[in-house]
């Protein structure tokens, strides 16, 4: 097991508006973090789809540029009344943001947790 030197838990959720995809986690700035893992429920009776974005930058950038950030790994669908784990070493990377795009059932809510972990 990895000897981590500190650990943040932050956790929040999302009313879901529409289907468009819109940003779920703000970009945090990682920089100094080893490893993120994230946690993600969907409540309602609607897959979620969820995407992970990094930038190597040294400032936070424009999040829904396709120049400052890049998807890290796969779409993450977070079927209905489920939960989803993923973690992702961040050696390397300056920013982490996340992104939803909710189902069609408008008005409950997708909650999440992040640890970073130093």
């Amino acid at each position: 097991m990895a000897n981590f030197k500190s650990a943040i838990l932050t956790t929040g959720s999302y009313a879901k508006v529409g289907e468009a995809e819109v940003q779920m986690i703000a970009p945090v700035d990682v920089s100094n973090e080893d490893r993120l893992s994230f946690q993600f429920y969907n409540l309602d009776d609607d897959a979620d789809v969820v995407k992970v974005y990094g930038r190597l930058g040294a400032g936070s950038g424009s999040f829904f540029s396709a120049s400052d950030y890049t998807q890290i790994g796969d779409n993450i669908t977070v079927a209905a009344t489920t939960s989803v784990l993923k973690s992702i070493a961040t050696t390397g990377l300056n920013w982490c943001g996340v992104t939803i795009t909710p189902g069609d059932e408008e008005g409950l809510n997708t909650t999440w947790a992040m640890l970073r972990q130093a």
